[in-house]
């Protein structure tokens, strides 16, 4: 008897972290950093089903005045956002259409400088997690009850959806502050250089209205005039 309830109450635990790793891969989370070539437009595409949430969050981290045009567009090709000459940005958008959703980046505004775009794709796959509910009721037919567990059992199956929420946030903050880190440092980049051209230019332009100074003083009191004795 004693080995039938361990082994029941094993099979509980395996199939809640069954479910619980489910729903890590209904969550998705795809960021990218893309240089975007002048005169150019990059577009990138996301399969979805219909009723899911699609989280778009984008930032320009590297060249010119750090600016982009943006759009999303429906399978069916109508826009649904649209932004032009933006730093960054952040758009959910709930499906209603079953297919490709496009992402795209325009640069074609610039005709000499590229730029680096980061972006973030996150899908939250709702049907998904319907057949999983669908599926959780399914096997637990199949289990017996066990009231001096069930308490437990529950409490370990939200502490593991938390956690599991809690890495995916996490990894979404930590791809977002390698983005600003890399905005930040191509601003303290630019300036740095444009803070030594200004400088080596006034540096210049002293030295010569010191030499020219000099000059000046140097023909004011050199009297070249013949005194006639």
């Amino acid at each position: 008897m004693c080995l039938k309830n361990i082994s029941m109450n094993f099979w509980k635990f395996f199939m809640i972290l069954l479910n619980v790793t489910w729903l890590v891969h209904a969550y998705r989370d795809n960021d990218l950093t893309v240089e975007i070539s002048a005169g150019r437009k990059e577009c990138f595409y996301q399969p979805t089903k219909t009723g899911q949430s699609l989280e778009i969050e984008y930032q320009v981290i590297d060249g010119g005045d750090l600016d982009i045009d943006f759009r999303v567009s429906g399978p069916n090709g109508n826009p649904i956002v649209t932004e032009f000459r933006r730093n960054d940005g952040i758009h959910t958008i709930e499906t209603t259409q079953e297919g490709d959703y496009e992402v795209c980046f325009d640069n074609t505004f610039s005709r000499m400088t590229s730029k680096s775009v980061f972006f973030e794709l996150i899908l939250d796959n709702a049907g998904d997690i319907d057949e999983l509910e669908d599926e959780e009721g399914e096997w637990k037919k199949f289990v017996s009850q066990d009231e001096n567990i069930g308490d437990a059992l529950a409490s370990l199956e939200e502490t593991l959806s938390q956690i599991k929420n809690n890495n995916a946030r996490t990894i979404q903050f930590q791809a977002m502050l390698r983005a600003l880190e890399a905005k930040d440092r191509h601003i303290a980049e630019t300036n740095f250089v444009k803070i030594n051209t200004w400088s080596i230019a006034n540096i210049v332009i002293m030295t010569l209205v010191f030499a020219l100074q000099i000059f000046m003083v140097r023909n004011m009191f050199n009297d070249k005039k013949k005194v006639r004795t």
